[in-house]
Formats: structure tokens, sequence, C-alpha cells
């Protein structure tokens, strides 16, 4: 900024200076602080990917299990279905009997 000598012009430009080199000095020492905050949250990610990675394993066994089990009790009934038509029926027509009454309650 050119100064022509107008002590007006000379404050402004004083105050911008010193406003300048304060913003520069704040950001100067907020630096160090914004990096460990960043790094802490670098830290925590990876600790949760690390106890997430187990968490999924469990999840994707303890899924195929369930499964497995789903699939026994299926084949079960399908067996027991085959092997006795008629008492399954019978029982199909009772529990349908019963879920309509205390539907209609």
């Amino acid at each position: 900024m050119e100064l022509t000598g107008n002590p007006m012009e000379r404050r402004t430009s004083q105050a911008h200076q010193a406003i300048d080199t304060a913003a520069t000095k704040a950001a100067e020492r907020v630096a160090p602080t914004i990096d460990r905050v960043a790094q802490a949250a670098h830290q925590t990610v990876d600790k949760v990917a690390q106890a997430a990675g187990p968490a999924a394993d469990w999840i994707s066994q303890n899924a195929e299990q369930l499964r497995k089990h789903q699939e026994q009790l299926i084949e079960g009934a399908r067996s027991y279905v085959r092997d006795r038509p008629l008492v399954a029926v019978g029982v199909a027509i009772a529990a349908g009997y019963l879920i309509g009454r205390l539907a209609a309650r």
C-alpha cells in the first residue's frame, strides 16, 4: 500500500499489518494442537478398525452356524411332513384354527 503521509492511511496500514501478524502467530500456535488432534483421531480410527475385524469374523462365524441350524430345522420339518403327511396336515389345521380363534378376540 502506498502511503502519502496521511495519518489515517498509516494507521489503517499499521492495523492491517498488526492483524496479519496476529493471525499468522495464532495459526502458528494452533497448528501443533490441530496436528495432535488429527493424530489422536487417526489413532482412534485405527483402534476401531482393529476391533472391528474380530467382531466381523465372530458375526460371520455365528451367521454360518445359524444358517446351518436353520437348514437342519427345515430339513427336519420336511422329513416329518414326508413321513407323516396326514398328521402334518392335521397339525396345520389345528394351528390355523387356534390362531384364528386367538386373533378374533
